[in-house]
């Protein structure tokens, strides 16, 4: 079995990663209505739920490709390799064998009886300290940081002036990285442009990439057959054992790796994936450039905090406050109380400052904003908790408010389980325990 560079200690370690990761997931889980999801139902990559994420690999490919062909754009396949001393072997007779001008070899000097392992010698100067240089070694051209290097190599074919003179909305690809044998990583993209301007990009390619550091074709019948052929066989069939996993696969994790980008044709994945297959990326696209539909970003941390279309919201985040619950003695649960962001289903609200105050205008009225507790600073949570009427107050939002009082250290005291509300307005009566 190749090991695509991989040492003996690299797999166990991405082995154990793979085991952290499916075990923590398929045993922890929120809790709603009463029934305990596992996060292991929410995620997809290439080991668990693998026919989702395959599934939006094939769907991102395909996307790019309809595109490219509405508008009538020409495919370019190139495939882009590193510079030799990036290879750590090379193929010889059919095997593969040390590359002596691979730059990640260690060096071993020796300056007055001392050895230096993994550094070169710049200036050595008798009764003075030596200078050496310890930034070209092995740790260098690691797998990873050949990932970058493409990256780089990429930038300057983006920003050569043959690329910049195809108008964003007449360009876009698709790529993956895949491994040599030997773990250095390499490219294969399909680029689409349009007729008139192939070969002034084949040039652009050529110049910056001769032969055969690349490899170009301008007459694939099937792109994205072409391509996912890569992207198919860097990934394991894991839908009856999870236990075949291979050493190409354990090369993605180890190594930190994405197997598959897209140009920046479409909204962003981040939305895509928020609304759970209800647009194609092509129809999210198109609604939001039409202005039919419209996203929000929290100011503070750029995530989308609501999604609306033309029949009102259509997605909000729902805070989560965790705790752990104990099921049973083998698995251990994450419950969760959900509140939601937004609660109106009308649209097109709009923010306004008054006097430093924030108001909400709509339909010709203005009214004060009113926040979550979670939304709130310290001071502003300390006022809203002490104005709170526990004779009147919801019984779970008012240990919610409490339970986010000791997180934020306004208040002495354990978090409490929401599901133990019986005898709160009691049990919660604050008898100085605030923290002056």
């Amino acid at each position: 079995m190749t090991n695509y560079g991989l040492t003996k200690y690299q797999i166990i370690k991405a082995k154990d990663k793979v085991n952290f990761n499916k075990d923590f997931m398929q045993s922890n889980g929120v809790q709603i209505d009463n029934k305990i999801i596992p996060f292991a139902d929410f995620v997809a990559n290439s080991y668990m739920n693998s026919d989702r994420y395959i599934a939006e690999l094939q769907h991102r490919a395909w996307s790019v490709y309809e595109y490219a062909t509405e508008k009538d754009l020409k495919n370019i396949f190139f495939t882009l390799t590193l510079p030799t001393e990036w290879h750590k072997k090379k193929t010889f007779k059919n095997r593969l064998i040390n590359n002596k001008k691979f730059g990640g070899r260690k060096y071993i000097t020796t300056i007055n009886k001392i050895k230096f392992l993994n550094c070169k010698v710049i200036q050595n100067i008798p009764f003075i300290e030596p200078i050496l240089d310890f930034s070209d070694t092995i740790d260098k051209y690691t797998p990873r940081n050949a990932s970058k290097e493409l990256s780089k190599l990429l930038k300057k074919f983006f920003d050569d002036r043959a690329y910049k003179s195809v108008s964003n909305d007449e360009r876009c690809y698709f790529r993956v990285t895949e491994p040599h044998k030997d773990g250095t990583p390499h490219i294969h993209m399909s680029l689409f442009v349009p007729a008139d301007k192939v070969q002034s990009i084949v040039n652009s390619l050529n110049r910056l990439f001769p032969a055969p550091q690349s490899k170009i074709e301008t007459d694939v019948k099937s792109p994205v057959s072409y391509l996912m052929k890569y992207v198919l066989k860097t990934l394991d069939d894991l839908r009856d054992d999870t236990d075949k996993i291979t050493n190409l696969t354990l090369w993605y994790l180890y190594h930190g790796i994405s197997r598959f980008y897209t140009s920046r044709t479409f909204v962003s994945l981040e939305v895509y994936r928020k609304l759970n297959g209800m647009y194609t990326l092509r129809e999210l696209t198109k609604d939001y450039h039409s202005e039919s539909l419209s996203i929000y970003l929290d100011t503070t941390t750029k995530k989308v905090s609501k999604i609306e279309n033309e029949h009102g919201i259509i997605y909000t985040p729902k805070p989560v406050n965790w705790y752990e619950k104990l099921i049973d003695t083998d698995h251990t649960y994450l419950e969760a109380e959900f509140e939601p962001l937004f609660t109106s289903k009308e649209k097109k609200s709009i923010n306004i400052i008054i006097d430093g105050e924030e108001f909400i205008y709509y339909k010709g009225n203005v009214s004060k904003t009113q926040k979550m507790p979670y939304q709130m600073g310290y001071l502003e949570l300390y006022d809203y908790f002490y104005s709170l009427d526990i004779d009147t107050c919801d019984d779970k939002h008012y240990l919610y408010t409490k339970n986010l009082m000791i997180e934020k250290g306004l208040m002495v005291g354990e978090r409490s389980e929401l599901t133990a509300i019986e005898s709160m307005q009691n049990e919660f009566r604050l008898q100085g325990d605030f923290l002056i």
